[in-house]
């Protein structure tokens, strides 16, 4: 059964009711050093139009309405997305950016490309805006922050900035919740270097941008450079990481969403302690009420899964722009690859 057709019809009509303005959408006073990226990967080489459903299903009601939500929305959210991503899918993210001026949709080839594609267009922006600096911030396409991250991250980084320093600085918000949206429940959480909301900050023109390095080891990559730390501190808790079966984490016969549903110290989440990450009680209950598609086998480390095809790619991609971009027999054994990364991800939904 298609997942679009489990989802009751009269609450697809309060969803709609209750989305917010056009007028709320658009952008509020710009910081004025530098120029903040929000960066999320959103299905890049993966071709499953259920796979898809259901992820933009935790897209828009958490990622997209805790951004909504944000006090401040001086930044642009960078979503990379698979140029051959399906048409459905694709068709569903335009609507979603149309009149959200703040969200660059960046079509990529492979999942490679996703960082030297974000630094190049990154440093590029920084200088057609005439921002010194760069301020870039992880995100995943299932996750939420909490509605005053943005400005608290702005706040430390001009704090950082006026201090007079040159070298760049990590940006930390430690405190978060682990949870299973399906169950609305979930547990406090704590990481010194996350993979939600860490922030980079760094001189534009030399950005490499935060995702330069696995977010655990970030900061300890980048401390005996002379790079400083800052965390967010305090009671607030600044991210919700989600726990899903199409969780690229989620072993076969993993107890990890139990674990954390049902966690010793394990708190339930309604509509009042969820509204500061912007998600609506009508977005919760429709999480609640779908089923999670099952895949046919583990989905972990699917961000992984087909990488040594991809190489292949990337070196004759090498291979062709040396020659000039006239080797037929090269692009023909490039579409070839291509259509095996393809057959490798399009039927990963039951």
């Amino acid at each position: 059964m298609r997942l679009t057709r489990l989802l009751p019809a009269r609450l697809r009509r309060r969803l709609r009711a209750a989305a917010p303005s056009r007028a709320s959408h658009g952008p509020l006073p710009a910081s004025s050093e530098f120029l903040h990226v929000i960066a999320t990967r959103h299905g890049i080489g993966v071709f499953d139009e259920q796979w898809f459903a259901y992820r933009q299903l935790l897209l828009e009601h958490l990622t997209l309405a805790s951004l909504d939500a944000q006090t401040r929305r001086d930044f642009v959210w960078y979503i990379a997305i698979d140029r051959e991503m399906p048409p459905a899918a694709r068709r569903r993210l335009d609507a979603l950016a149309a009149d959200r001026p703040w969200i660059h949709l960046a079509p990529t080839e492979l999942k490679r490309d996703f960082v030297p594609d974000l630094v190049a267009w990154t440093r590029e922006e920084a200088r057609a805006r005439g921002k010194g600096w760069a301020l870039t911030t992880r995100l995943d396409d299932d996750d939420a922050v909490h509605r005053d991250l943005v400005g608290g991250l702005h706040e430390r980084a001009a704090a950082y900035l006026t201090e007079g320093r040159a070298a760049p600085a990590v940006l930390a918000p430690t405190l978060g919740c682990n949870w299973v949206p399906s169950e609305a429940a979930g547990h406090r959480a704590y990481h010194h270097s996350p993979s939600i909301g860490l922030s980079l900050l760094e001189p534009a023109a030399r950005a490499l941008s935060v995702y330069r390095r696995n977010h655990s080891t970030l900061a300890q990559k980048l401390v005996p450079q002379g790079v400083s730390v800052r965390h967010l501190d305090g009671e607030t808790m600044w991210w919700l990481y989600a726990h899903t079966g199409l969780s690229d984490q989620q072993r076969e016969g993993s107890e990890r969403m139990s674990k954390v549903a049902d966690h010793p110290n394990a708190i339930a989440f309604d509509a009042e302690s969820l509204a500061p990450f912007g998600i609506t009680p009508e977005g919760l209950r429709l999480l609640r009420r779908t089923p999670e598609p099952e895949p046919h086998e583990t989905l972990h480390l699917l961000n992984r899964r087909g990488l040594d095809v991809e190489q292949e790619i990337h070196d004759l991609r090498e291979a062709v722009s040396r020659g000039g971009g006239g080797d037929a027999a090269l692009r023909e054994q490039i579409a070839k690859l291509h259509a095996e990364r393809r057959r490798m991800h399009e039927r990963l939904i039951r």
